[in-house]
């Protein structure tokens, strides 16, 4: 009953929402909240010129990796919108990212709307979903474990000032602050030495 009254108001098929009320099912929408959250599948879809059902795996995934409420679902859909609407990244494109990076993402201390924003301008920099999703989970994996990186890494980190304990306690609270840091290190030193 409810996928014929949505069939009435969305773009999609009756057939294409039953498809998107499965995949979101999978994902471990609960039941009561399958409604809205396709609703908000089939907006961001148009929005963002991409497959509804994708988009409603997609975000589902995202959702319970993340631990995303599926009550304050709009609130990511509306970042994502926003880093659609002012940089050079599509939509899409930050969605796959997020699909790519949210099971590594939610081992460190990352906001759903922060690890949005990196994917972002990831994309925006020129980087292809895929490109950007493997370098984002090596950052996090790498600095989330940093007392137990090699000892090119430690030697790096010593080179700009900064301890391994303090990176991998800075992952576990404040991700992206950590990230900042890091970069501001590397901003400091001479220009001839930041590539290493």
């Amino acid at each position: 009953k409810e996928i014929r009254q949505l069939s009435e108001r969305l773009p999609q098929t009756t057939a294409e929402i039953a498809d998107m009320y499965t995949a979101a099912a999978r994902m471990e929408v609960p039941v009561q909240h399958l409604g809205m959250f396709t609703e908000l599948a089939s907006e961001m879809g148009s929005a963002f010129d991409a497959p509804a059902n994708d988009v409603a795996e997609s975000m589902g995934k995202i959702a319970n990796n993340l631990q995303i409420p599926i009550t304050e679902i709009r609130a990511m859909a509306d970042t994502i919108n926003y880093l659609d609407d002012n940089a050079i990244s599509k939509g899409a494109d930050i969605i796959d990212v997020l699909k790519r990076t949210s099971g590594v993402a939610s081992t460190v201390g990352i906001s759903a709307e922060n690890a949005a924003a990196l994917g972002s301008t990831l994309l925006t920099l020129g980087e292809r979903a895929e490109t950007a999703s493997t370098a984002i989970n090596a950052i996090f994996t790498k600095f989330a474990a940093a007392t137990k990186g090699t000892k090119q890494f430690k030697a790096a980190v010593d080179e700009i000032g900064m301890t391994t304990e303090e990176i991998q306690s800075g992952m576990a609270k404040d991700a992206a602050g950590t990230l900042m840091k890091v970069a501001e290190a590397i901003r400091a030193l001479p220009q001839e030495k930041r590539i290493g």
